[in-house]
């Protein structure tokens, strides 16, 4: 009889296992999901106001002294970008140094060719080349970027 009761006991609980609801992975929010895809290369550096490819945007194929002014169809966005992009072609200028200063001056990051920062706010990303005692050395990249130019490294 216990063997039975045993028995009972374990079919129950099997049953109770394979009707139980399971959990549902969470759908990405759409900030989410902009950040698991990577663009297509089309030779520019792309920058956004907002963490994930959010907000204001502008796009340059070349290098730019000041942010200040970006070029047509672009706001200012001295001190603005959140969420860089380098969708630079593979192969010699393709990657991009982002400077603290205009006139590509001070202490600069590197974003290199494909690379995508989509959340600087997190302040991972830092201005790390350069002196040391340099203005600007060591800070966050987020809401600090004043100019860029194109790199053949990082």
């Amino acid at each position: 009889m216990s063997k039975l009761a045993s028995l009972a006991g374990v079919v129950a609980l099997t049953a109770v296992a394979l009707t139980a609801p399971t959990a549902q992975a969470a759908e990405p929010t759409p900030a989410k999901a902009r950040a698991l895809t990577a663009a297509a290369a089309d030779g520019k550096l792309h920058a956004w106001t907002e963490p994930y490819r959010g907000g204001a945007h502008c796009a340059w194929s070349g290098a730019n002294r000041n942010w200040d002014y970006p070029g047509p169809g672009c706001q200012p966005m001295r001190n603005l970008a959140s969420s860089v992009e380098n969708r630079g072609y593979a192969g010699g200028y393709d990657d991009v140094d982002l400077y603290y200063n205009e006139d590509q001056s001070g202490p600069y990051a590197c974003l290199g060719n494909g690379d995508m920062w989509l959340d600087l706010s997190l302040g991972r990303e830092v201005f790390s080349h350069g002196w040391p005692w340099w203005e600007g050395y060591g800070k966050s990249v987020d809401n600090n970027i004043a100019s860029h130019s194109w790199t053949d490294s990082c």
